[in-house]
């Protein structure tokens, strides 16, 4: 029986061990990627404007960077967390702020190519990059916007979220629950979002096992069931 949730994963510094859009950018942008950077800190511009600019400043080809992608990788439990969703048939997708090219090399490396993947693309022409959003919106200024893609692929049915960045802020306001890394665990603490702190997809493999099983005798009870598994995992209750 397919779960009537969908588990919204983001892919730099969550799946991977290291963000790896900010590596292809620190290793091969000509001197100025550092002011775009911190335009998009200070929140003067989103991340879409942030990506054109910081891109536009790469000479590479595209086929160099792919490779050099290959030197990354990503947590091994990601592995029998990525069999489990597949097991127990629960809705799931890759929705990151990232480039679609570089997410997509990277799952391949590991057999993981049946992963659905929303993000950025990356194309080259004549020489020169260009940035494509084809899942941004009008009215958000991050290249892909998850809250919409969130929404439109999970069939108004409720989010869980995985992730460990600004580019997740959004989401996870959205979100029935988020576990999370680094600064979106600062971001939830601060803003009264209901998260767990996690170490590996171990964790989340742990969790959402127990919440699969409740929801086996309880199909229609989500909501009901989202705090049981919560027993013995560490998690911070910040709602207000």
């Amino acid at each position: 029986m397919t779960q009537n949730f969908f588990v919204a994963i983001d892919f730099d510094g969550t799946i991977t061990n290291k963000d790896i859009t900010d590596a292809v950018i620190q290793k091969f942008a000509k001197p100025g990627w550092e002011e775009a950077e911190e335009l998009w800190v200070q929140g003067v511009i989103g991340s879409k404007k942030c990506l054109e600019l910081q891109m536009g400043l790469i000479e590479t080809p595209l086929s160099q960077l792919v490779d050099f992608v290959d030197g990354f990788s990503i947590d091994r439990a990601f592995l029998n967390f990525a069999g489990f969703l597949r097991e127990y048939r629960i809705p799931h997708g890759i929705i990151s702020d990232g480039f679609h090219v570089f997410a997509k090399r990277i799952l391949q490396n590991y057999g993981l190519e049946d992963i659905p993947i929303y993000a950025n693309g990356l194309k080259e022409e004549n020489g020169i990059l260009k940035t494509l959003f084809p899942y941004s919106k009008t009215d958000c200024p991050s290249g892909v916007c998850k809250c919409m893609v969130a929404n439109n692929i999970s069939k108004g049915n409720p989010v869980i979220l995985i992730g460990d960045g600004r580019s997740d802020f959004c989401i996870a306001e959205k979100a029935v629950f988020v576990f999370s890394k680094n600064k979106l665990t600062n971001y939830c603490k601060t803003n009264g979002v209901f998260h767990a702190p996690f170490k590996d997809f171990n964790d989340v493999e742990s969790y959402l096992r127990v919440l699969v099983s409740h929801m086996a005798a309880d199909p229609k009870g989500l909501l009901s069931n989202i705090e049981l598994p919560l027993r013995g995992l560490k998690y911070e209750d910040s709602r207000t």
